[in-house]
């Protein structure tokens, strides 16, 4: 019992001395079992799994031995022999050096001198164990030599870089995807030869193979040759392997398609409805997500171009020729794009575009191209250059109007219509009604306006871009565009109340840049870009009563210059990551006048300047999915920092042969040059509003937004495809006019002129949310093609105005709730395509002139006119059928096309807004519709040599 107590009291884990000792004796005897030297003979008979020479470790004693072309084993086995040395190693360590052929001697040396020749010779190594063992082993592997690959992704005649173009190498499981510049970069590759292909969207796809040598960098320039040009327009937004979710948020519109946008408002095949965008009927404004146009500004090679009227969209706004591209930035984009509260709409300057595949050759000499349209003439030249040892292209473009000559008749009529003189603005705003036996002057029923319309536009634009070997490229560019519309006419009522006007609207835009983008190694694209840019605006207007010495005359001048040094560091961290960082440096210089005989009059300038610092970065976090992170931080003059944090999550697959992808986006967004939108207040303004542009110092508020975004797309079988988006805004700040301080329903008061932005500019707030799908269904026939598409785009947002409407948020005047469109293009043979498109627009508000709810806002119950709420009053629904084909023919080595057209084919009086007149027994008010403009045939020309 005793003894079972005392074994029982032991600690836990005890063993007593002598069991502990037997595990330990038997393990040693196994070790020395496994590592005593087996015999020679011994391992001929049962070859162990190392082979192994030698009986007894001993070197010790110097040796002189010479081994002369033997292999390596016989020479492990002739040296273990000699010096009694235990020589083990794997077969498999050996491989095929076992048959290596060596020579080595030593004289009166230790034995192991001969072992490290022998295994030097044969690239092996050794170790030797505690026990005296040598054991030999296959060398250990250097480190690679890592190689590296860069360059840039261009078109093989222009030499234009192809943004997104997709670099795969056969060996490699990932592409990678060149910037928007077409640069691209590969590291750490292993040295050796790798096929490489190469497409883009439009293009040819290009499979060569490339060497890359250890510890060097290669960079190439790898030319992609265009697709034959069909009637269709390209639209880099589409599905793509890796580059699928990278495009959402973005429409990317080339070739043809960028006159449909950046042109006058015609309709021709090729004619493209990105999601999210709306032109404005009547004035061809471009809307993104129901966001002002100035929100979202064009940018010509990253220089601002400032719309001033809202009728620059029907004339363009700036020629459609020089443009090569244009990516239009919606709700979500990312950091590098910069700072706008609702998107960017960005135009690349075009260095010329070859006819087909066959004229590629020919196309590296000198291009022409004219176009010719019922409102413009442009031509195109573009022609290589060489200077010293770097060779491109030059392109020059001019544009000049033709209203005088060809202007659509129904276009005519239109403005002579709106240039009428609305009554009731008539006998209030300019104060003739209080002018005795002018009491019925808001009772006088003008219908039009009988004088002469001008129409100007003259542009120029030079493009040149340079390549210095495969790292260097150097571009430059520079434009000049000077537009005006003009109205010199008299309208009468049976000549009692003849009223003559003249309103006249000149604006001018001058702006330049130049850009250095270097590859550094393969890893790290520098760009560095210096621009700047003038813009300026002049509204003059007078009017008089023919009967009665009654005169008014007035103007707005507005002029803006900006000057900014941009420089940006696109870096390959990782294999699979990507970063962009940027700086920026810009000054801002604008004034503004304001003496109009309505508002009060303002006179203001000012200087800023702004620093900002960016970076985006960009990971695959699986095999399909990225995650995009960025921030913008912006620092005014006046000390004020302003945080731009941006945040994407992007996934897409080709699984099954079902391609989809998708992308949910979110950030935070300021916008530091603010457009003011003012209604024309003259009563024969034919213009509605004339838009004016301030840099903001800091201490008026700042434009902010908050974005949240997604979009897809789904191609659930061969040529369907279906789109979809949709969007949230908070804006809780927006720099705002406020008419309470501006207009006085009294009459201007003699007060001195209003000199501080703080004086006449508020904070507002709002918010909008809104979506859209398309669905596409595209198809080839036995000698053509055919494509339909279906869209449905609801938009809803509200604002608050300043002093206007009770303090109630209503939604803005360029809103367009439902828009419906579906449009059928079909090509029966190369040469011809022909389309029709049908469209509707439902729910627009602000029904009356938008200069009605402007003035008379702050307190229309007391304006005795019959004003409700904007959002209260809507406008008719705009329906239109429109037609149009396009021939395409080789003429020996140039290609003409002819365009017709019919646009509004239904000939539908559709409302571009009202106007008011009071009845002739003084009982109230009408509502006078202003018309959108009826049936115009339309012809169009291009020639390309």
């Amino acid at each position: 019992m005793s003894e079972r107590r005392s074994r029982m009291a032991r600690p836990v884990g005890h063993v007593p001395t002598h069991a502990r000792a037997w595990p330990l004796a038997i393990g040693l005897c196994a070790a020395v079992a496994w590592a005593a030297p087996r015999p020679v003979a011994a391992q001929q008979q049962t070859p162990p799994p190392a082979s192994t020479v030698g009986r007894q470790a001993d070197s010790t004693r110097a040796l002189t031995m010479a081994l002369l072309d033997v292999t390596v084993v016989e020479a492990l086995e002739r040296l273990s022999g000699a010096a009694r040395m235990s020589i083990v190693w794997q077969p498999a360590s050996l491989g095929a050096r076992a048959s290596t052929r060596i020579s080595c001697r030593i004289d009166r040396e230790m034995p192991e001198v001969l072992l490290r020749c022998i295994t030097r010779a044969a690239d092996l190594d050794y170790y030797r164990l505690s026990s005296g063992t040598y054991v030999v082993i296959a060398a250990a592997e250097a480190p690679p030599g890592w190689a590296a690959l860069g360059g840039f992704v261009v078109d093989a005649a222009t030499g234009a870089g192809l943004p997104s173009a997709r670099v795969q190498l056969a060996e490699l499981p990932n592409a990678v995807f060149a910037g928007d510049d077409g640069a691209f970069t590969m590291a750490r590759l292993r040295p050796g030869t790798y096929a490489v292909t190469v497409r883009a969207l439009g293009y040819q796809p290009l499979a060569t193979t490339l060497e890359v040598t250890p510890n060097a960098t290669r960079r190439v320039r790898l030319l992609l040759t265009r697709q034959e040009l069909a009637a269709r327009p390209i639209i880099v937004n589409g599905i793509r392997p890796g580059d699928a979710s990278a495009r959402l948020g973005a429409a990317t519109i080339a070739d043809s398609a960028t006159r449909m946008l950046v042109g006058p408002s015609l309709f021709l095949p090729g004619a493209v409805a990105p999601l999210g965008v709306s032109r404005r009927d009547g004035t061809g404004d471009l809307h993104v997500q129901g966001g002002d146009i100035g929100e979202h500004p064009w940018r010509l090679d990253g220089i601002p171009l400032y719309d001033v009227t809202t009728l620059t969209g029907l004339l363009g706004i700036v020629s459609p020729l020089a443009v090569e591209r244009v990516t239009v930035h919606r709700a979500g984009y990312g950091a590098s794009v910069g700072s706008f509260t609702s998107g960017a709409i960005d135009l690349t300057h075009s260095l010329g575009e070859p006819l087909s595949p066959s004229a590629q050759t020919a196309s590296r000499g000198v291009a022409t191209d004219i176009a010719i349209d019922p409102l413009t003439a442009t031509a195109r030249l573009s022609t290589p250059v060489a200077v010293g040892n770097a060779t491109g292209r030059a392109m020059l473009a001019a544009r000049t109007g033709l209203w005088q000559f060809t202007a659509p008749p129904a276009m005519v009529r239109a403005v002579r219509h709106w240039s009428a003189p609305d009554p009731v603005l008539l006998a209030r705003v300019s104060g003739f009604g209080a002018v005795p036996g002018m009491e019925q002057l808001d009772r006088t029923p003008y219908t039009g306006s009988a004088g002469d319309q001008a129409v100007s536009l003259n542009d120029v634009h030079l493009a040149v871009a340079l390549d210095w070997g495969t790292a260097h490229q150097l571009s430059a560019s520079a434009f000049t565009t000077a537009q005006g519309i003009a109205h010199d006419g008299t309208a009468s009522d049976s000549g009692r109340a003849t009223v003559h006007s003249v309103d006249e609207y000149g604006w001018r835009t001058a702006g330049a840049q130049l850009t250095h983008r270097w590859l550094l190694g393969t890893r790290v694209r520098q760009r560095v870009q210096l621009r700047a840019s003038r813009h300026a605006l002049d509204h003059d207007v007078s009017m008089a009563m023919a009967s009665t010495p009654l005169a008014i005359a007035g103007g707005e001048h507005n002029a803006i210059s900006e000057m900014s040094l941009v420089a940006d560091w696109r870096v390959q961290l990782l294999p699979q990551t990507t970063a962009t960082f940027g700086a920026e440096v810009s000054r801002a210089q604008a004034e503004l006048d304001i003496a109009n005989r309505v508002l009060r009059p303002l006179s203001f300038a000012n200087t800023v300047w702004r620093g900002t610092l960016m970076a985006d970065v960009t990971t695959r976090v699986a095999a399909t999915t990225f995650l995009d992170a960025g921030v913008r931080v912006s620092q005014l003059q006046s000390g004020r920092s302003y945080a731009e944090p941006r945040l994407a999550l992007r996934r897409e697959s080709a699984a099954a042969g079902v391609p989809w992808s998708w992308r949910l986006s979110a950030g935070g967004y300021h916008q530091f040059v603010t457009q003011f939108d003012v209604a024309s207040t003259m009563p024969v303004a034919f213009v509605p509003s004339v838009r004016f542009w301030l840099p903001t110092d800091g201490t008026t508020p700042v434009a902010q937004a908050w974005h949240v975004a997604q979009e897809a797309v789904w191609r659930p079988a061969p040529g369907w495809e279906v789109r979809g988006e949709g969007y949230a805004k908070w804006m809780p700040s927006i720099p705002t006019f406020d008419y309470g301080v501006l207009y006085a329903a009294e009459g201007v008061p003699a007060s001195p002129s209003l000199v501080r932005a703080a004086q006449f500019v508020q904070r507002a707030n709002g918010r909008a949310v809104g979506g859209g799908v398309r669905v596409i269904r595209d198809a080839r026939l036995s000698r053509g093609h055919w494509r339909h598409e279906l869209a449905y785009d609801y938009g809803w947002a509200e604002r608050a105005f300043p002093s206007r409407f009770g303090g109630q948020q209503q939604p803005p005047s360029w809103l367009e709730p439902h828009r419906v469109l579906a449009v059928s293009e079909v090509t029966p043979w190369a040469p011809l395509t022909a389309a029709i498109r049908a469209r509707g627009v439902m729910g627009r508000p602000w029904a009356l002139r938008q200069v009605y709810y402007d003035l008379f806002g702050a307190a229309p119950d007391r304006s005795g006119l019959p004003i409700d709420l904007p959002g209260r009053m809507t406008r008719p629904a705009i329906v239109d059928l429109d037609m149009g084909a396009t021939w395409r023919q080789r003429v020996g080595t140039a290609t003409v096309e002819v365009g017709v057209s019919v646009t509004n084919v239904l000939n539908r009086a559709n409302v571009l807004d009202y106007g008011l007149r009071r009845r002739a027994d003084g009982s109230g008010y009408d509502m006078i519709a202003r018309l959108l403009p009826g049936r115009i045939p339309v012809v169009t020309m291009q020639l390309r040599r």
